[in-house]
Order: structure tokens, then sequence, then C-alpha cells
């Protein structure tokens, strides 16, 4: 705690010292641009608290943004967060961007996809919200950014074609067609029908060192792996008028397969180390088949009306159903492995919500949720040819969720706003695997936000909630790791994880389009989820590892963005932005008993990017040094431990370099070439193995393996007709 202040405090003083001091007004020196930039205040309602900012067109005229995503990445002080679309719920699977005041309805698409698919020239503007505002539901983010689009009849049809070349022979075409349709009377509707094939980067070719407790090589190991696969999808959305307000209706299909393998040649073995035996082994993974690899579908509904001037009302309704079968298998000298698992997984989501603008300066709201999830697996192990039990390997899970939440919004005065919630949870979970279960969960979850705007540049913001975690039904599946020997089992006694936040936000804004932003955020958790054992029914010395509650923790995170405009630099038209977030997490090992991090947590990432709009050619580059994590939450692509009862895994990903030019020689017509991963990313992974539970039982070997990834390039063709 005291580190993670002072470096914060350390933090703040430089950037104080770099922007220089600030007058009465709340301007630096010297003063920002004039205010043709494009750059004004929104209307805030009720208060000046809410610190919104609204971005005109003018503001984007010299970037040349040709979708909303770009438009979105260079909003001043804004860091774009994707969402979570595989968590239940509604609310808490949403990002921080809304588009015309509503969240995407769709689930089973991410923002960064939806907002891909609406072209630049089709944004009215954009206004970030910061706090609270009675008109947006902000579905718990403290800082959104609202995409408004233009209320046009126009239609457009828009075709993209793709392909990346790897330096290791592989490419990866791809091709999406998008169209928009405007009817005279407010119809509308948008679709995309899309194929790409796909490479996973964290892969690649390396050394894989074995080494005994005293440090001894036992044997060295050639590696050689790649993975891919195939992606498609299609969806529509049809918005209308109807009975006062405005209905949307969405669909959507989208099938992924995917296909790993990798090749062991081991070249030194223990004892045989005069004359080496040559020993192959070879790992695929399927995600897909036959039969089809994982299929997502989802069919949904959202309503808007206004009953007068103050009260506004959405409700929502959506079904998703996704299907998928995996297998992975092992075969090397005297062995052979196959782990296979098939999932079945659904739900069913009705929510409403109600807002009254009682007085200019009181908001109130109330919203009421309800959920049916279920999760149907099957798995099986196979070592040489003999079933291997697995716990919890035919089981099914469901969940039946209600929740209601009350909340007000109350500008004390235009530089003060305060903010209560209290949200009310009941769950019933019932899983039938080894043993039937059934447990009710209650949680009450207040929420205190504070906003405090003392003049124009400067904004400080306060949170104290309390949070319930979603459950992630992957935790109640067995999965396999065979390149590591482990088969880690799935666990229906699990509970969400808790937690009480705290958390401070100062953000200042200066030279105009510059903006920072720090936070603090500390984590009081209870019934943290991590690894522990789980024993099968046919004995004692059958465990595995699997994720469970493990009790309290704490985590703490301090992260900056940094935006700052280049024209005081003589780099016209030119934006640099850095976002950086460190976590400090602390649990009590359920092994051992021994502080320690959490499983699974990136400690540090990062992004350095520079991007500038050459106008005068119609043309815009930029690059970006970034953390594997920072666009990627794969294992494989991040820095991070996970603590198993008898094993622990360190991955550790190096940082790489993404550059790209963009070219429009008219103004429907675009060329795009992308240099990623230029530094050729080096992924390590250190694997610990221990002959039981790691305080019984002694450290047997270490395998460090360190794979170095290829580089790409990347063209694309936009045109819009």
């Amino acid at each position: 705690m005291r580190r993670v202040t002072q470096d914060i405090l350390l933090f703040g003083a430089l950037v104080f010292l770099a922007l220089g001091p600030v007058k009465a007004d709340g301007q630096t020196s010297p003063p920002p641009p004039a205010a043709g930039q494009g750059q004004t205040p929104a209307v805030n309602r009720p208060g000046a608290a809410t610190a919104n900012m609204r971005y005109n067109a003018d503001f984007f005229a010299d970037k040349e943004p040709k979708t909303a995503f770009d438009m979105v990445n260079l909003l001043p002080g804004f860091t774009f967060s994707i969402g979570d679309n595989t968590i239940r719920g509604y609310a808490a699977a949403a990002g921080n961007v809304l588009i015309d005041g509503e969240r995407v309805s769709d689930k089973q698409f991410t923002l960064d996809t939806v907002l891909q698919h609406i072209p630049a020239d089709r944004v009215d503007y954009i206004e970030v919200i910061a706090g609270t505002r009675p008109d947006l539901e902000m579905l718990g983010q403290t800082v959104v950014a609202n995409v408004v689009r233009k209320k046009s009849t126009g239609n457009s049809t828009i075709v993209t074609l793709l392909d990346g070349f790897f330096l290791d022979g592989r490419n990866a075409p791809s091709g999406t067609v998008e169209v928009t349709r405007r009817g005279g009377k407010g119809q509308a509707f948008s679709g995309a029908a899309s194929a790409a094939q796909y490479v996973e980067l964290a892969e690649g070719n390396g050394p894989q060192i074995r080494h005994d407790k005293e440090g001894n090589l036992l044997d060295r190991v050639s590696v050689r792996s790649a993975a891919g696969g195939l992606s498609a999808y299609t969806y529509g959305v049809f918005t209308a008028p109807r009975w006062k307000g405005k209905l949307s209706l969405n669909g959507s299909v989208a099938r992924t397969d995917y296909a790993y393998r990798e090749l062991d040649d081991t070249t030194y073995q223990e004892g045989n180390a005069a004359f080496p035996v040559p020993a192959t082994s070879s790992l695929h993974e399927y995600l897909g088949g036959p039969l089809g690899g994982q299929l997502v579908s989802e069919v949904g509904g959202h309503f808007d009306r206004s009953f007068g001037k103050k009260i506004t009302s959405e409700s929502v309704a959506l079904v998703d159903f996704t299907t998928q079968t995996y297998s992975s298998n092992l075969v090397s000298p005297g062995a052979y492995e196959r782990f296979a698992d098939k999932e079945r997984v659904g739900e069913v989501l009705l929510r409403t919500n109600l807002r009254d603008a009682a007085t200019p300066n009181l908001t109130a709201e109330f919203s009421a949720e309800g959920a049916y999830n279920w999760l149907t697996t099957t798995s099986a192990f196979l070592y040489n040819s003999a079933p291997i039990p697995l716990p919890n390997a035919v089981a099914t899970v469901s969940e039946i969720r209600d929740q209601v939440l009350g909340h007000i919004t109350w500008s004390v005065r235009p530089s003060l706003e305060l903010d209560l919630g209290l949200q009310v949870e009941d769950s019933k979970i019932a899983s039938e695997a080894d043993t039937r279960q059934s447990k009710t969960l209650h949680y009450l979850k207040p929420r205190f936000t504070l906003t405090f705007k003392p003049n124009s540049a400067n904004n400080l913001r306060f949170r104290v909630e309390h949070e319930v975690g979603q459950l992630d039904f992957s935790d109640f599946v067995a999965s396999s790791s065979l390149d590591t020997g482990s088969i880690r089992s799935g666990n229906t006694n699990i509970v969400p994880q808790q937690d009480w936040a705290f958390e401070s936000v100062y953000e200042r804004h200066f030279w105009g389009e510059g903006d920072i932003m720090l936070t603090y955020r500390h984590l009081l958790i209870e019934d943290a989820i991590d690894r522990v054992p789980v024993y099968t029914t046919s004995g004692p010395a059958s465990v595995f590892d699997a994720p469970g509650n493990i009790g309290a923790g704490s985590e703490e995170a301090a992260i900056a963005s940094v935006t700052v405009p280049t024209d005081r630099f003589a780099i016209k038209h030119g934006q640099l932005k850095l976002v950086a977030t460190r976590l400090w997490t602390s649990v009590t090992d359920p092994t051992t008993g021994a502080i320690r991090p959490i499983s699974g947590i990136n400690q540090f990432e990062y992004s350095v990017s520079f991007r500038q709009d050459l106008s005068r050619w119609h043309a815009d580059w930029g690059a970006a040094f970034v953390t594997p994590c920072f666009t990627s939450s794969t294992v494989k692509g991040c820095s991070e431990s996970q603590y198993r009862f008898d094993e622990v895994d360190n991955y550790r990903a190096l940082p790489t370099i993404n550059a790209f030019a963009e070219y429009q020689p008219r103004k429907r017509l675009s060329f795009r070439i992308e240099t990623d991963n230029l530094l050729r990313q080096r992924y390590n992974r250190v694997v610990n193995i221990y002959g039981g539970p790691r305080n019984a039982f002694p450290l047997s070997y270490q395998d460090d393996r360190s794979l170095t990834s290829a580089a790409s390039v990347l063209f694309s063709l936009r045109k819009t007709f």
C-alpha cells in the first residue's frame, strides 16, 4: 500500500511539473487552442460535475478516422474497454462505449467488432461522460463514451478484403461485407457477414530445457508449434419506431474452429548423453472437427420508450446458445493420451430499467433483471487406451438469478454530484455431477460514488462498492494441458468471488486535447477464486487441480492514462498515448499456507502508441509498443503465474512493436498496411512439477520453454458503395 501510494505521488508530481502551473481558470500555461478545434462541453444534466466532453465532427476532421472504433481510440483521456461477452448477466458484460445512448444488445459480439462496422462519416459526435447522467444507463461504468450517429436516410455497403502474411509461410485471408439500409419512417437495418482465417500469435519455435531440482540437465527438446483456424459470423439488427417508442431486434450466428499442432524433438536424454537417442512426440488440439467447432447463436430485442419529458424506460430480452467440441491428443514414445470434451451452454435473460428525472438536480432509477443459465458437459481422458476417471466428468449445472437495483443521482451543486445505489441479488445454483448439489445465494451490493469538478480542467471521482463477480461456467468443466502433463478437473462447488472496492480517480485536461487520468483501486476480496485440489470418488490418491474458492485476499491497482497532442512539439496532427496498469495481489495458498499473488493475474501491462494524420496526402500512420496482454487475454499470450497444488506455471511474454499506414485516395476507398509483432515476441513458460502436494513433496523437475513467434504483414482494402 505504501509503495503504491509513493509511486502514484511521484508519477503525479512528474506530470504536474511537465504540464506547468495551473492558472485560476484551470487552464495550463500556455493556454489551450481556440474553440474551433471541435471540443465543446456537452449539456450537463443534472450538474456540471458530470464533466462531460463533446467531440464534434470537426475535432476528428484532421485525423481522418475510418470507423467509430478509430474515433473512440482518438478520444483524449479515454481508454477503451471491450467488456466481456462470456459472463452471465447483461450489465456486467458491458464495455464502456454506448451507441446512441444504448449498449450493444448482442452479447455475442464485442464492442470493437460493432464499432468497426460503423463508418466514421455516420457518426455525428461522441461525448465522454464521467460520473453519471440521468438520460443514460451507465451500466456500472464510471466513464463511458457515447457514439451518436447521424439521423440520415442514407444506405451503404462496405466491402473489406484483407490478407495477412507471416514470416513462417502462413497467411490469413479474410473478407467482410457490411450493409446499412434506412427507411423514410425511421426504420433501419444493419448487418454484416464475415469469414476469416486467423493465426494464434503466442506460438512459435524454440528450445525447452528440463532440469532436476539440483539444476542437472535431464533432457533438451526442440519445439515447433503453430495454431490458428477459421472464424465466420453473420448478424443483423432491425430498428423501427413501435408502440410510441423504439424497437430493435437482433440475431447472430458465429462459428469458430481451432487447431493447434506441436512437434517436440528430444535431442538429449539423461543417461544417454554420449549417444543420444532422438525421440519425437506430437500434440494436436482441435476445437471443431467434422461436426463443427464452436457454434454461438443469439436472438434478442431491445425496446425504449419515454413517458413524458422525465420518465424513460428500457427493456431487453436475449436468448443465447453455444455448443462446442474439443479434443487434445498427445503421442509420445511409450504413451498415448487423449482428452475430449463436449459442451452446451445457454442463457435466457430479461431486463427492464426505469429512470425518472424528477427535478433538474435529482434522478431516480430502478431496474430488475432475471436470468436462467445452464451448462451440460461430458469429458473423457484416456491413457494408453485405458479410461482414467475424472472428477465431475459428466455434469449439468444451472442457475436461476434475479436482481433488483435502485439508485439516485443528486447534483448537490454544479461542481459536486452524488450517486447512491443499492442492488439485491438472489440466485440458486444446482449441479448434478459426481454428487448433487444445490445452493441459494443472497447478496446485498451498495454503491456510493462522488464526482467533484472544481474547475474546467480538473475532475475527481471516488467510489465505494460491494461487488460480486460473475460465475464462469468454464470453471465447472474439466480441461487439459497435455504439453505439461496435466489434466484439470471441473469444480461444481464454487460460489462467486466478492469484494469491497475503494477507488479514487483524478483527471486533468490540458493543452486543449491533452488529458491525464490517474486511478488507484483497492479491493478487499472474499471467496477468492483460485486453484484447489479436487479428489475423485475412486480414491484419495486420485487428485486433480481445479478452480475453487480459497478465502480472503486483496488487490491493489495503479492505472495511468496520458494523452498528449504533439502539435506543441512541431509534429502536426499527432497524438501520443500512454496507458499502464500495475497490479499487486495477495491470497493465502491453500496448499502451503504461504502468502502469494492470485493465479492468472497479469501484474503489469502497458501500451505506448503514436499516430499522426497526414491530411495533405490523405493518409495517416502510427505505431505502438505494447505488452501481449494489452491486446490479448489468452493464457499463452500473457505474463502470469498459475499456482496448482503440485505445479507452479510461470508465463512471461516480452513486448513488441506494431505499426500501420493507411492511404485514402478517394472518400470511399482506403488502403491499409499493418506490420505486427516486429520484435518477434518471445513467450517463455517455466513449469515446476512436484512429486505431490507442494507442502509435502520436493520439486521433481523444471521445464523451461522459450518460443519465438513470427512477424506478419497485413494488407487490406476497404470500399464503400
